[in-house]
């Protein structure tokens, strides 16, 4: 997609324009849309955070040891890999807001259904539903927030949804320690209904009446050399970035001797990054291309796991957790841009689920990486493991920049 550039008044007749014809079509308001899409987005990484306080309360419910809660985790994470395209290409064929409200209702029935689990088999059946309702909901949103403000707003619009990421970030395990503590886990699990049910609310309105039936494909859709080259950037990016948080509290705790709550604390800094970086790198992203916000971030991300690599201080690692979080602000919008904006007439919502399973496939090497080269460097309590494991690392972050340099847009 070429950039143009386009007028302050036209971008406000655009915005306009976008509204009437989503009230002509009985569809929510751009505004109400992106509100149901920044709760739709939130509600993911904030279960995440909120659950992972829990695990250790549900572990000691049920069975005492590791396993349950690993159950609770792998049970989430394989329904969310594996529901993101079943639900895109749902979202194309009814709409993108029908498969956001169904999504959002899996997973307040799901959380419902762990609250008042009597056993550890109901526990997995609702994190079932909760990680499938996940993947329907982010699918639906990114749809839903592209198409509410027309291609001149498309990167502003990506990145306020991608605020809700941090804000749920840091949200998410705040509010969990706190329920959790006080009413126990199960009172947890009873935040996200709520939650939901605003969302679904803002995200009401019919089925439209046309739909536009082109690429409804996975294979037609990876034909197209702009949105597999976003993809496949994901991936690498992702992978990168799975492994580098997962080694990070091992590096503040262990080599550091840092406290568990002081290593919480420090790692706030990165959803605090992605919370002052989402919408500016959107804005660029709609003024210059996804091309330059998106290289910048991935050097920023290098530089930043360049920097644990090389971490001797506290004040080093939080420089080093700055630097990252803010590259991965300006990653990841422009890049959800490239990809949203490569798709074809009725390949909306099968795009924005191929960019989900993209996301989590990189999160799931990024773990098996991570721990493959801390093996191999001597294990956790080996000081000489972390350099080499996060210098290897800034590399595959490096190699993910110049494939971002060469996107087309």
């Amino acid at each position: 997609m070429r950039h143009v550039e386009v007028s302050p008044t036209a971008i406000d007749l655009s915005a306009s324009s976008a509204g009437a014809r989503a009230a002509a079509r009985g569809e929510p308001a751009p505004r109400r849309a992106l509100a149901a899409a920044f709760l739709g987005i939130l509600i993911g990484p904030f279960d995440v955070g909120l659950v992972g306080v829990g695990l250790s309360s549900i572990s000691a419910r049920f069975g005492g040891d590791v396993t349950s809660g690993q159950l609770v985790v792998l049970v989430y994470l394989a329904l969310i890999t594996a529901s993101y395209v079943p639900f895109g290409r749902l979202a194309d064929r009814r709409s993108p807001a029908s498969v956001l409200r169904l999504g959002l209702l899996l997973v307040a029935a799901g959380a419902l259904l762990v609250a008042f689990a009597g056993d550890f088999a109901l526990v997995l059946v609702g994190r079932a539903l909760q990680g499938a309702g996940a993947a329907a909901a982010v699918s639906g949103s990114q749809a839903v927030a592209f198409a509410a403000s027309g291609a001149a707003r498309a990167g502003r619009s990506l990145g306020l949804v991608h605020v809700a990421v941090g804000l749920g970030m840091l949200a998410g395990p705040v509010v969990g320690g706190l329920v959790v503590e006080r009413s126990g886990w199960q009172a947890a699990f009873l935040i996200e209904p709520p939650i939901a049910l605003v969302a679904i609310l803002l995200a009401r309105g019919p089925r439209p009446a046309h739909h536009v039936r082109d690429a409804s494909s996975v294979i037609a859709l990876l034909r197209r050399p702009g949105l597999t080259a976003g993809l496949v950037l994901a991936v690498l990016t992702f992978t990168a970035m799975s492994a580098n948080m997962f080694l990070v509290p091992y590096l503040l705790q262990r080599p550091l001797a840092l406290a568990p709550s002081s290593a919480g604390l420090l790692m706030a800094i990165v959803p605090a990054g992605i919370l002052v970086g989402a919408l500016p790198a959107g804005a660029l992203a709609d003024r210059y291309g996804s091309r330059w916000p998106s290289t910048a971030g991935l050097a920023l991300v290098a530089l930043g796991i360049l920097g644990f690599a090389l971490a001797s201080s506290v004040e080093v690692v939080g420089l080093a957790l700055a630097t990252y979080g803010l590259g991965a602000a300006l990653f990841q919008s422009p890049n959800n841009l490239a990809v949203l904006a490569a798709a074809p007439p009725g390949g909306l919502g099968l795009a924005s689920g191929l960019l989900g399973t993209s996301r989590q496939l990189g999160q799931i090497l990024g773990v098996l990486l991570s721990g493959s080269l801390i093996r191999i460097s001597g294990g956790l309590d080996a000081p000489s493991a972390y350099p080499l494991a996060f210098a290897v690392l800034a590399g595959l972050a490096g190699l993910a920049l110049v494939f971002a340099y060469r996107q087309r847009r």
